[in-house]
């Protein structure tokens, strides 16, 4: 972010002589964001949380990126969330996979 010393995952200037910016912080929320787990299946779960300054975003598409362990402890790293995915877990023998994963966005003030 210009003349400062924080950072931000995603900065935007709007105009090229403009000193405005926006600026988007993608974090976790302890008690508010978590992983999701087998038990979670149909369920809205919030896994990311982002601090938004001066933008405010209306939809988020995932993509690859994300990291899937199964419950018998097989680690996927790079999975592509933008369609559905699954696999094989050859220490449970079974199929895995993640489905039509939707995103939501809400409102949270911390206390």
């Amino acid at each position: 972010m210009s003349g400062s010393k924080g950072t931000a995952n995603f900065v935007m200037k709007f105009a090229k002589d403009s000193r405005h910016e926006c600026s988007i912080n993608v974090m976790q929320l302890k008690g508010v964001t978590r992983a999701v787990t087998e038990d979670d299946e149909g369920k809205f779960v919030p896994v990311m949380a982002f601090e938004c300054r001066g933008i405010e975003p209306t939809a988020f598409h995932p993509e690859d990126g994300f990291v899937v362990t199964s419950k018998g402890g097989k680690v996927f790293d790079d999975v592509d969330l933008s369609e559905d995915w699954s696999e094989w877990d050859e220490k449970i023998n079974e199929s895995i996979g993640i489905y039509s994963v939707e995103a939501k966005f809400g409102l949270h003030k911390s206390k």
